[in-house]
């Protein structure tokens, strides 16, 4: 004989299968938010390609300016989960304009922005200055100045001025750049390895300055064994150093983050091999007879 379910007891099998359905499915979605909520890092590192700040193959690699910098931070707080990522500049670009959970560990040092929270200062950069072939400057300049006005340079259509697509510089530079930003000779390079490529164009007479440190100067005249590029002051900024600092996201992650290694900078500034890093890219300069 056939047996019959009763009705009401279906009721309550098909009930509570809801309820215990309802309960794992909402488990699953409390578990997806956990997982999307949990930063999968406690640092994450973000590099680019942009010797020498960071060294990605060659001779130097990973002696970048702040290569060694994070090396050193991560070895001292080993308990910590790190992550290294690498992308070009434009993926980069991105980054920075979303709400990820983020550090920068090569940015100029700044008060905190809702984007921003900054580490102490890590480096001391020199300061920057105009990068140009030593025959244009003699061209340009019969008596060789004291300092270069960018502003005067940018007012020189004939002169092509190349920088790092997406670069920010300090706002005595800034301003001048962005009064002259849609002008034919205002070129911003996009892709990866810009400062290289920059004074690769430079030497290849495609530009003809650009802005940059000392030191990545040393970098171009080591790497290309080349000596036709020379280094001078701006009138607008003068021998004012820059300072360096790790930028993360603005958050409650970006600020544990910074105070984990704010904790272990002292430390870092003071090991022999970051000073011999430092002192090898930022207090040098390739000889300019």
């Amino acid at each position: 004989m056939e047996r019959t379910i009763h009705p009401a007891l279906h009721t309550t099998v098909l009930l509570l299968a809801l309820l215990v359905a309802g309960f794992w499915s909402g488990q699953g979605s409390l578990a997806a938010e956990e997982t999307l909520a949990k930063p999968k890092a406690d640092i994450r590192w973000i590099k680019n390609p942009s010797p020498p700040f960071h060294i990605l193959d060659g001779h130097h690699v990973g002696y970048g300016i702040c290569d060694v910098l994070v090396d050193k931070i991560n070895a001292r707080l080993s308990p910590l989960d790190t992550t290294i990522e690498v992308y070009p500049q434009s993926r980069i670009n991105r980054l920075i304009e979303g709400t990820e959970n983020l550090c920068f560990p090569c940015m100029i040092k700044r008060q905190d922005t809702d984007r921003f929270v900054y580490s102490k200062k890590t480096t001391v950069y020199p300061p920057l200055g105009i990068i140009m072939r030593k025959e244009l400057l003699a061209e340009l300049y019969p008596t060789p100045p004291e300092t270069l006005s960018l502003t005067e340079l940018l007012n020189n259509d004939s002169l092509i001025f190349g920088f790092a697509g997406a670069r920010r510089f300090p706002d005595e530079l800034q301003v001048a750049i962005d009064a002259h930003k849609d002008d034919g000779n205002v070129l911003a390079l996009p892709g990866v390895l810009g400062p290289l490529r920059l004074l690769q164009q430079i030497d290849f007479e495609r530009i003809h300055y650009t802005l940059d440190y000392p030191g990545v100067l040393r970098y171009f005249a080591i790497k290309e064994k080349n000596q036709s590029l020379t280094y001078m002051l701006t009138t607008e900024y003068g021998e004012q150093p820059v300072y360096g600092a790790i930028g993360c996201t603005n958050n409650a992650w970006g600020k544990r983050a910074i105070k984990a290694i704010d904790s272990v900078l002292d430390e870092v500034i003071a090991d022999p091999e970051y000073r011999e890093n430092q002192t090898m890219w930022l207090n040098t300069l390739p000889d300019n007879p």
